[in-house]
């Protein structure tokens, strides 16, 4: 994605990021919060931080959090409600700007499949700027079965470019850059609503009809294993969320 064309996209999202129902919902924030004990002397980088919503909710149990974005849109809404112990700072993740072992935890929540070049590379990053015997706590939404990843892989086509993980590929990419006693939890966010996220994607009216569309023909089996449930004006699945816990030896 050209730079110009990245930024636009951003710009995009941005607007309405925090309408989105599984970002802002509590239940998966307090699930990846509770994937790993944060306590007051951790000091924590929140790589794609967006609008700032896993560093808000970090910051009231740490002794700093640093959340770094490549989008200055995204960034300027997280400052709104920055408070003394956060900071928000524009960084790619594949080329952090801090110094070995800065962090006694790296968190990223949905970021990676946006990373569609060097993904290795952003994990090994991670891993770098962890403290020996800190964590990296990591989470990525995932097709709900191996039956529905055409499905989703051909449905996305037409909102983004990105990345599609399944939980081994998020496990390989933890693994590969040396992280250890990997623990995996998964969270499922019961009857998400597509309508909301395609009401708050940036995407046009044409485009956001035709992926509803997609979601009202999938076969019985890909609903069955959404557990859908339609509505005359939208669709509400079992959203699947893979959070990866991993130690730096």
């Amino acid at each position: 994605m050209a730079r110009s064309e990245r930024e636009k996209f951003w710009k995009t999202r941005a607007e309405n990021y925090q309408k989105l129902e599984w970002a802002i919902k509590g239940e998966y924030l307090h699930a990846f919060l509770d994937a790993d004990k944060f306590c007051s002397k951790d000091v924590v980088l929140d790589i794609g931080t967006g609008t700032g919503i896993i560093a808000h909710t970090i910051s009231p149990f740490v002794k700093k959090v640093i959340g770094i974005d490549i989008s200055p849109d995204m960034l300027s809404r997280a400052v709104e409600h920055k408070v003394g112990n956060e900071e928000f700072i524009k960084m790619d993740t594949r080329s952090l700007e801090f110094k070995d072992r800065s962090f006694s935890k790296v968190a990223a929540r949905m970021v990676f499949h946006h990373i569609l070049e060097d993904t290795q590379k952003a994990m090994d990053e991670c891993y770098r700027v962890i403290k020996k015997g800190g964590k990296m706590v990591f989470s990525e939404g995932v097709p709900p079965s191996e039956h529905v990843m055409p499905f989703y892989i051909e449905m996305f086509k037409l909102k983004e470019k990105r990345l599609i993980f399944m939980d081994n590929d998020l496990l390989t990419l933890m693994r590969r850059s040396g992280f250890t006693n990997i623990r995996e939890s998964i969270f499922w966010m019961p009857q998400a609503s597509i309508k909301n996220w395609l009401d708050n994607s940036g995407l046009d009216t044409e485009t956001q009809v035709e992926i509803m569309q997609m979601h009202r023909e999938l076969d019985k089996k890909g609903k069955e294993d959404y557990n859908m449930r339609e509505t005359e004006d939208d669709c509400f699945i079992d959203m699947k969320f893979v959070i990866l816990v991993g130690v730096k030896p």
